[in-house]
């Protein structure tokens, strides 16, 4: 069986991670809503415990915090471009041959368990048995990657639609073609003017053509925002028609049906019927569960958009609590649309001297928490391994 380090490169083009190294809180939550897509290189990240110092393996630090490979495949894998990461550290390690950190072989093996490819994890087992002269990690998969790990077209809406934002668009129609399930966020957008909501409406019906299932990110509020501009009188016909659909897309059938009445008597036309929204796959699976136990809160499963409800609960066990221990044992991803509430969070647990302790993530996670400045308000601790 060949090993699998000589998988072919991957071309990514020109790094351009740069992320929010933010010095205070207020500083990166500003940062945060500016709705910025840039990296800074994450903290120093070392393996430096126990566990490494009794099976002899050298721990390094890369110079300046994590090295760029290591940052880049976390943030692939949390938007979901799973094989792209897992070439981009086969790739690093077949470059690397003499570097003695056994970081991206964990990041390499939590990935393969992931998405359970034992195969994958075989051949890379074997390698690091050789390099180590040691016995590598035993197979042990926990949380499970499904359909929702693919990547899925995200069209996020901001502020202002113009030149940029269409460009953007054309581009997530190309990509909605051959995905699963597609994402809008809305979540920072206001109640649009008429030529705004119909380009969105037009956006929704595209893919509705598709007959791909839409997940609709900050839906609610954005629902109340046009609500809102309605009483107000800012609200075009095509406000209204964009206020059904957003309406549709959650399932609100009474709210729908009542705004329906509404555009009808308005704009005295029949306003388009309720369907029910197409269901995502697996219920997209994208956020995540959380269960307190007495000292500890067990996360599993995939934290993305809709994890508001897991975090809030989360919140609610940290009421009393100095030190707050988080099970992350069964995460298996954290969705990169999803790192802003996660971050804001910590920010709101960390206050009143709380202490705030990420425990057993796989390597994939913990990067990714590195690497969005999480240890600023959190400890994030490396997995046990057998």
């Amino acid at each position: 069986m060949p090993a699998l380090l000589s998988w072919p490169a991957v071309p990514l083009g020109p790094p351009v991670f740069s992320f929010f190294r933010k010095n205070k809180p207020e500083d990166l939550m500003a940062f945060l809503r500016e709705g910025q897509h840039e990296f800074a290189s994450g903290p120093a990240y070392t393996l430096v415990d126990a566990a490494s110092r009794e099976v002899g393996i050298e721990v390094q630090e890369a110079r300046g915090g994590l090295a760029q490979e290591f940052e880049e495949a976390a943030v692939l894998y949390a938007n979901g471009k799973v094989g792209e990461a897992a070439a981009l550290l086969n790739r690093y390690l077949l470059e690397h041959p003499d570097n003695a950190d056994p970081l991206p072989w964990f990041m390499l093996f939590d990935l393969y368990e992931a998405s359970r490819q034992p195969e994958a994890y075989e051949d890379a087992a074997v390698d690091f048995a050789v390099k180590f002269e040691r016995s590598p990690p035993t197979w042990a998969p926990r949380g499970q990657l499904q359909t929702a790990a693919l990547s899925v077209p995200l069209m996020s809406y901001g502020e202002k639609f113009g030149g940029a934002e269409k460009v953007r668009l054309q581009r997530f129609l190309q990509d909605a073609q051959d995905a699963p399930f597609v994402r809008v966020e809305v979540s920072r957008c206001p109640a649009p003017g008429d030529v705004a909501a119909r380009a969105m409406l037009a956006t929704l019906d595209q893919v509705e053509r598709m007959s791909r299932p839409l997940e609709l990110i900050g839906g609610s509020g954005f629902a109340v925002r046009l609500g809102a501009a309605h009483q107000g009188g800012r609200l075009g016909e095509a406000g209204w028609l964009l206020w059904l659909a957003v309406l549709r897309l959650q399932g609100k059938e009474a709210d729908f049906e009542e705004v329906a009445l509404a555009y009808a008597v308005s704009f005295e036309r029949s306003p388009p019927d309720f369907r029910p929204p197409l269901a995502l796959p697996g219920g997209s699976g994208m956020a995540g569960q959380g269960v307190a136990s007495a000292a500890v809160f067990h996360l599993s499963g995939i934290l993305g958009p809709g994890c508001e409800i897991t975090l809030a609960e989360l919140s609610r066990f940290a009421v009393g609590r100095k030190q707050i221990d988080i099970d992350f044992s069964q995460v298996a991803r954290i969705d990169f649309a999803a790192v802003g509430l996660l971050l804001e969070t910590l920010i709101h647990l960390g206050q009143g001297q709380r202490t705030i302790h990420f425990r057993e993530g796989n390597e994939m996670v913990n990067t990714l928490l590195k690497v969005v400045g999480a240890s600023q308000f959190s400890s994030v601790h490396v997995r046990t391994r057998n």
